[in-house]
């Protein structure tokens, strides 16, 4: 599902966020929640050693295998652990903790979660998050009717993974741009800088991301508006660089 023109502008909107502030020198950088590695495997190639962290027996075996056929097997090791305690590793061991796919939502205990990473990141290390975004779930509960949910859930940003089947549904943290901040600066991380993923509506419009042209000037314009205060909590997932105080 995620290999879609819409999913690749995701992709390149991150990854345009966050190179700038990648580690200049080789580091140890830790990817929580890694998956198939898809980013375990692009932060190898721009130079880092790579820990790919998921709770997933399964996509820990995927992720060692990409990066095997890929020739990255002394740059990637994967690993199985929990972002909700990250046991298998010491105090700062790490330059950088990247989270993307939103792991931070999902975990029973966001605090516990943030406070984990704090604990392995070295003073002045940064930690790379995607989140949910709490206010552009309001249409989800809206078109169903549920108003009495949507109140609970603009307070509290619980609620269910909004999957129309059963099956697919389990507990989910969103977070509106001031709850992410606060989130982690009330755990020693100062917040450097924050995106909304995307801030265009461009999954309603995904057929415009057909056209390469098209493809490209959306993207800029993305990169263009993606920073705005106005615009960060109409987004579907919310990116915050921040960095570990000394």
């Amino acid at each position: 599902m995620y290999d879609t023109p819409y999913w690749d502008l995701y992709r390149r909107v991150s990854w345009e966020h966050l190179k700038p502030i990648l580690p200049r020198e080789r580091s140890r950088i830790l990817d929580i929640g890694g998956g198939t590695g898809i980013w375990a495997v692009k932060l190898a190639k721009a130079g880092h050693d790579v820990v790919c962290a998921d709770l997933s027996h399964k996509m820990v075996d995927v992720a060692r295998a990409k990066a095997e056929e890929d020739g990255l097997a002394d740059r990637v090791t994967c690993v199985r652990s929990d972002l909700q305690d990250l046991k298998e590793f010491g105090e700062a061991e790490f330059a950088m903790a990247w989270a993307q796919g939103d792991p931070l939502s999902y975990v029973p205990d966001p605090v516990l979660a943030v406070k984990n990473v704090a604990r392995v990141l070295k003073p002045g290390g940064l930690f790379v998050a995607s989140v949910d975004s709490r206010f552009a779930a309001i249409d989800h509960f809206l078109e169903r009717g549920r108003v009495e949910d949507l109140e609970k859930f603009l307070k509290t940003g619980k609620d269910e993974w909004l999957a129309d089947r059963a099956e697919e549904r389990f507990p989910v943290t969103f977070f509106s741009p001031d709850d992410l901040r606060k989130l982690l600066e009330r755990r020693g991380f100062e917040v450097v800088s924050m995106i909304g993923k995307t801030v265009l509506p461009l999954r309603r419009h995904e057929k415009l991301l057909e056209d390469p042209k098209e493809f490209r000037r959306l993207f800029e314009l993305e990169l263009s508006l993606n920073r705005e205060p106005a615009l960060l909590g109409g987004a579907a997932h919310l990116e915050v660089a921040a960095r570990k105080k000394t």
